[in-house]
């Protein structure tokens, strides 16, 4: 009788773990879910970033185009995976220019940081002002692609 009252107390306790598996696996899903948002909410949306400075790139330019022009964007290098840093390469049809930049989100804004300013060299960008702290690092190329009226990955 005695073994009876075992294997039932068994059986018992292993049908409640079950049970409380069973009805709080949304509870570990959520969980998983939620840290997976985390993660992408660290990953900015490089094609939010590239409208942006795309349309704001004459306020963040530290030169005013020459003659009058306006500067338009020709590509983006985006530094590691995250896209907080990038390198923002414009002309105005006389001259060429690239910067680099950080970007924070806050609330539904971004805020760029100008880290470098650059000059077309010899055979390279010459630095002007600011620091390039990713010289050399593997970059992400995105062009402008007029027949899907989007920014696209190129490497």
């Amino acid at each position: 009788m005695k073994k009876y009252f075992i294997l039932i107390f068994i059986l018992i306790v292993v049908g409640l773990g079950i049970f409380f598996l069973v009805k709080n696996s949304d509870f570990f899903i959520k969980n998983n879910s939620e840290s997976n948002s985390d993660i992408q909410e660290e990953q900015l949306d490089c094609q939010e970033i590239m409208n942006d400075v795309e349309s704001k790139i004459g306020d963040i330019s530290p030169e005013k185009p020459v003659l009058g022009g306006n500067w338009h964007v020709i590509r983006f290098w985006f530094v590691g995976s995250d896209n907080k840093n990038f390198y923002v390469e414009y002309e105005d049809g006389h001259i060429l220019r690239r910067i680099l930049l950080g970007v924070e989100r806050e609330s539904n804004k971004f805020n760029y940081d100008l880290i470098g300013y650059f000059e077309p060299g010899e055979a390279t960008w010459d630095l002007k002002k600011g620091d390039d702290p990713f010289f050399g690092e593997t970059l992400t190329l995105y062009e402008y692609d007029e027949e899907t009226a989007r920014w696209v990955k190129k490497n």
